[in-house]
């Protein structure tokens, strides 16, 4: 074994003990998902010869926008109707704000007096980044204010002349290598992207081929564009650098979640299958269950999960969090395997409900109390019947079910686990889509 495979088992050893799920935490890293942000890009005008340059960016995204990646897309909330775009509108990232240093901002441009103190309030509230001048600047002014690849915002950097857009943070998570791609074809510029996975040479043409073939996406891109999410966050640039000098890693994956990789050497699993094998050497194994960490293992979740909450009018939110986590430990599930929550829309507002969907990183998908009692479900009770003057239906049982429908409508849901009630004010039910169309 070469010297990134032998790390991968050496790196991974003193972390197999999983941290406690009190918030969407990697096991071994940081937060999974960006907080809930605005889809549109901050751009800073570093100096005043940089606002004709922000502007024309401004005008370009508006006509092309860039395609967020998965994790960006989605608040942890109800989109409201100015969230979704107008007919004929572009979706994607189109919208623009500029910033620039008060002292020659113009009308129609937000003024800062430093940098920093700006960013400790916008980082985090925007969908994307872009710095109109020197890279030394953005390094300095971000520091303070990063935290884990899973959740730090892209941010690329553009010299004044729009000759180079260069992808700086969050180049693959959070897509600032793709921003950068798609801000320099709009500009005429030349992107710079420094991730090795993406500027590894071709694949050599082998003799049926005519043309060099693109190297393989690197192993967190492959989980990304597939909507996976890693739970080892720590063994993950391991796996990547073996991958990078040419090793492949088995892969156990029961759910057939993970897209090929010549890398990725898959090993026989059904999806009856809930532990990974022993003794395999180094692991890629894919699950919607909590797998128990072990040094040898990159576990990555698969979001296939939908809870659906039914609660009384001001539940305590500590109490819906702990009784939704408990439910998961105690049925052996993983927390990063959570897709969304799911309700009666009357709920949609509930605060104990916004704050377990915040705090899980997952949407709230919300039904009509009609189309919920049409949903045929084990336990339906007459109490929700009388409440939403329908026929008897279970809230929790309908909503997971139909939420896991929406969500993977080529899967085929079904209940995991049936109604339970926490304390009388709380109703849960898991739904799972066993299958997807890839």
């Amino acid at each position: 074994m070469r010297g990134s495979l032998l790390y991968f088992f050496h790196a991974a050893a003193s972390a197999v003990s999983p941290l406690p799920r009190v918030t969407r935490h990697a096991a071994e890293g940081g937060p999974l998902h960006s907080p809930r942000r605005i889809t549109a890009l901050a751009c800073y005008a570093l100096s005043q010869s940089a606002l004709p340059l922000a502007q024309r960016l401004a005008d370009c995204l508006a006509v092309t926008p860039w395609g967020l990646p998965g994790q960006l897309q989605y608040p942890a909330r109800p989109a409201q109707p100015s969230e979704h775009p107008a007919p004929g509108k572009p979706s994607g990232l189109s919208r623009v704000e500029i910033f620039a240093p008060s002292r020659f901002c113009p009308a129609g441009v937000t003024p800062f007096e430093k940098i920093g103190s700006l960013l400790a309030a916008t980082y985090k509230n925007f969908a994307a980044h872009a710095f109109i001048g020197a890279t030394g600047i953005a390094v300095r002014a971000l520091a303070p204010l990063l935290a884990h690849k899973s959740t730090d915002a892209p941010v690329i950097v553009i010299d004044p002349a729009g000759q180079h857009v260069i992808s700086l943070l969050s180049g693959h998570w959070g897509g600032a290598n793709e921003l950068a791609s798609h801000v320099a074809h709009l500009l005429g510029a030349t992107a710079v992207i420094t991730t090795a996975s993406d500027t590894a040479a071709p694949v050599t043409p082998g003799a049926d081929d005519a043309q060099p073939r693109k190297a393989a996406p690197a192993l967190d891109m492959l989980l990304r564009n597939a909507g996976l999410l890693p739970v080892d966050w720590n063994r993950l640039p391991a796996a990547q650098a073996a991958m990078i000098e040419g090793e492949s890693l088995n892969l156990w994956d029961p759910c057939h979640a993970v897209p090929d990789h010549p890398q990725l050497q898959r090993l026989p699993a059904g999806e009856a299958d809930a532990t990974p094998p022993e003794h395999r050497g180094p692991l890629v194994a894919a699950h919607w269950r909590g797998l128990a960490p072990s040094p040898a293992i990159l576990r990555v979740a698969v979001p296939r999960l939908v809870i659906g909450l039914g609660c009384r009018k001001n539940a305590p939110g500590d109490m819906v969090e702990t009784a939704t986590r408990k439910l998961l430990a105690a049925q052996g599930l993983e927390p990063l395997a959570v897709a969304a929550l799911a309700t009666v829309k009357e709920k949609l507002q509930e605060p104990a409900l916004l704050a377990l969907a915040e705090r899980l990183g997952v949407p709230l998908h919300g039904f009509e109390a009609a189309d919920l009692a049409r949903c045929p479900t084990p336990n339906p009770s007459a109490a929700a019947g009388r409440r939403f003057s329908q026929p008897p239906f279970s809230v929790c049982e309908a909503a997971a079910l139909l939420a896991a429908a929406q969500i993977f409508p080529a899967g085929a849901p079904r209940l995991l686990l049936p109604k339970t009630i926490e304390q009388g004010q709380l109703t849960l039910a898991l739904a799972i889509s066993d299958r997807i169309e890839r």
